[in-house]
């Protein structure tokens, strides 16, 4: 077993705060003397480094509408509101098309319905310094930022190596956990890793009264944090011994979730069971029902478990410290309620490392595998005779390489290999001029994308909820979620068919729409909302030239993959070129299909394309190229890509229902009978 976290002091005492603010002090100066100051030096120039860059990565991924509705314009809105005299409202919600039961709900206006997260409170100040939600993405890069300090601190001190403290800290700042949560819009949940790691230094230090306003600040986050308060306070109370500390921690875990869960949002939403519990029921249509089947058939937890994408979820959580913190068990098994929610999910978007959602579970990872590394060293001092600090480094250095290997393979830095930041182009710079046409007090819905960039006002809807919204702000180029393009373009018609609402700009793909002004159609748009399809022949990334019967040609080709932290897929787009041979009566469809190393097709996207939607083919001018992106796919850890025309009405996989791309010159690599075309693969395009 792993050394307890007593090991330098497990009284209980009643010295207050003067000696944790000495014991700083020490922390952050006298140590950085002799020795210690090169380490020191370096975890700190490290986290600056850190906060530097994500926090242009965060702005970047916003200034290029890749942040959502869900969840930074609703908090953005919440802490507007807030700091407005409208304690936690938004409209974010009311009416929206979400995975969540809202005709069940008493109240959807309100975030306490949903989650208790009384930090956004303070957090809300700092609009009055910089009112925008960029400001929120700082403060997100600042507080992961941050964890790294106790955690180089916990290291140095327990294993008594300047050099593993700063191993740790790397291993905290390169965690996909870690920069998966800073590149997913903002949650209050990142601030947990810094708050618990600092709780675990006063713990092992001792210091109960920083300890304990930790772990309450860490309360106030999210509801689900009590959790593991809970669990945290048991492990002080029968492991450590440290019985009052241990009980006022399980006490206070207790009665905060139950006053969440039991009181607070019961109150607002009129349920009695969180509205997000729906995504627990993996084994059956209820809590009840999913743990019924479970007791009859106990394989299917085993069945569950052994899925690829959870065994390979798992396995990278431990790969953040190297797989050490299986040597102390007892400290990793304390995040069980968080990880046990991640993995019995129906959302994989919850075992894949990325978002927010394994944020609290890495200071568990980072401590045990601090302790991991201090008990095998004194085991192989025991057992080998290998001085205990040559373990540790050694050790260490495992920490190090491991750590680093899976940084690289799906984090989100300069260093990973899945590197991709996005790129401001004219069409982000234009939304800005568009936006400046509505009043900052006007009703307004937007889509996804656009909605954090203009829900600082009372009434913000996200589209398709209109309610009584007097602008509609949409871009049919960006995410259409939660709808199909083909049922956004829909939804469009029909607002301007309505006649209750006109176009009031039309320019780049992007439609600002004014509730009583004078309606069109979507074939009435101005000419200038078509130019998001229309393309420059220079402009062609990638030229090629492959004729698809005697309709159609192929010039060229792109793709882009997203900056994200994913271990299972890589969201990415894929844009082709084209240009009309002759005119067309008909409407072609094109179909993406993507293989697998072995070259079976294992992915395909037959849907609709906003550029062929708006500007079918049977509009299309000869000479005119024709630019058609796909939605974010989750293709990008996939191998070739290949496109096909679909006839009219026919069936997008029947080879006769396809034209046949027909060579030229250049050696193209035809399959499925010649009648779909590779494009590329992405295993020559990631680094």
């Amino acid at each position: 077993m792993a050394p307890m976290l007593e090991n330098a002091g497990s009284q209980e005492d009643g010295r207050g705060w003067a000696e944790p603010v000495h014991h700083l002090k020490k922390g952050l100066f006298a140590r950085c003397c002799g020795r210690s100051a090169v380490a020191a030096l370096v975890v700190y120039l490290a986290v600056s480094l850190y906060i530097v860059l994500f926090s242009w990565l965060s702005i970047l991924r916003h200034e290029t509408f890749l942040s959502n509705a869900m969840d930074l314009g609703y908090t953005d809105q919440v802490l507007w509101n807030t700091i407005h005299g409208r304690f936690m409202r938004f409209s974010t919600l009311q009416n929206a098309l979400i995975d969540l039961p809202l005709d069940q709900m008493r109240r959807t206006d309100t975030l306490l319905a949903y989650h208790v997260e009384p930090i956004l409170v303070p957090i809300s100040l700092i609009y009055l310094v910089y009112d925008s939600p960029v400001a929120l993405l700082v403060l997100q890069s600042v507080a992961l930022g941050l964890g790294a300090v106790p955690a180089f601190w916990l290291a140095r001190d327990h294993l008594k190596s300047e050099f593993a403290g700063v191993v740790f800290a790397l291993a905290y700042l390169l965690a996909p956990a870690v920069e998966g949560a800073n590149l997913s819009d903002f949650h209050a949940v990142s601030f947990t890793p810094a708050l618990l790691l600092f709780a675990f230094y006063f713990l092992r230090a001792g210091r109960t009264a920083p300890f304990l306003a930790c772990i309450g600040v860490a309360m106030l986050v999210k509801e689900d944090v009590s959790l593991l308060v809970v669990t945290l306070g048991l492990y002080v109370f029968f492991r450590l011994g440290r019985r009052r500390t241990g009980t006022v921690t399980v006490l206070l875990g207790l009665s905060w979730l139950l006053i969440c869960t039991q009181v607070i949002v019961p109150h607002y939403s009129g349920m009695t069971l969180s509205p997000f519990l729906d995504r627990l029921y993996v084994f059956g249509p209820s809590l009840r029902e999913s743990a019924l089947n479970v007791v009859r058939d106990p394989l299917m937890l085993v069945r569950w478990l052994g899925q690829r994408q959870i065994l390979v979820y798992l396995l990278g959580l431990l790969s953040t410290t190297g797989f050490m913190s299986l040597f102390a068990p007892l400290i990793l098994a304390l995040s069980a309620p968080i990880v046990a929610m991640n993995v019995f999910s129906t959302w994989s978007w919850t075992y894949s490392e990325g978002a927010h959602y394994s944020a609290s579970i890495v200071p568990f990872l980072l401590v045990s595998g601090i302790y991991g590394v201090g008990f095998l060293a004194q085991l192989c001092e025991r057992w080998c005779g290998l001085r205990r600090a040559l373990g540790v480094r050694a050790f260490a250095m495992l920490v190090l390489l491991i750590s680093s290997v899976h940084h690289y393979l799906i984090g989100a830095s300069p260093l990973a290999r899945t590197f991709y930041p996005p790129q401001v182009t004219n069409h982000h710079r234009l939304a800005e001029e568009i936006m400046r046409l509505i009043p900052v007090d006007a009703a307004l819905s937007a889509q996804t994308g656009l909605y954090p960039h203009v829900a600082h006002r009372e009434k913000a809807y996200f589209f398709p909820a209109v309610n009584d919204a007097e602008y509609v702000f949409l871009d049919v180029t960006g995410s259409s979620y939660p709808l199909t393009v083909k049922q956004q373009f829909g939804e469009i018609g029909r607002l301007l068919e309505s006649e209750r609402f006109g176009v009031l700009e039309a320019r780049d793909g992007y439609l600002l729409l004014q509730r009583g002004r004078s309606a069109g159609t979507p074939g009435e748009l101005p000419l200038g909302f078509y130019s998001f399809a229309l393309a420059d022949a220079r402009a062609v990334p990638h030229p090629m030239a492959v004729s698809f019967g005697d309709v159609l040609e192929l010039v060229g080709y792109d793709y882009s993959l997203l900056n994200v932290v994913n271990a299972h897929s890589l969201p990415a787009t894929v844009v082709t070129y084209w240009r009309a041979l002759r005119p067309m009566d008909s409407d072609y469809r094109f179909a993406f299909f993507f293989t697998s190393q072995d070259g079976a097709i294992v992915g395909e996207y037959t849907g609709e394309l906003a550029g062929a939607l708006w500007y079918p083919t049977s509009a299309w001018e000869g000479g005119d190229i024709v630019r058609l992106e796909t939605p974010v796919l989750a293709v990008g850890t996939l191998q070739d890509v290949l496109v096909g025309v679909t006839l009219p009405g026919a069936d997008a996989w029947s080879v006769d229902g396809r034209l046949r791309p027909i060579r030229d010159k250049q050696q193209i690599e035809l399959v499925d009978e010649e009648s779909l075309l590779r494009l590329f693969s992405f295993s020559e395009v990631r680094r």
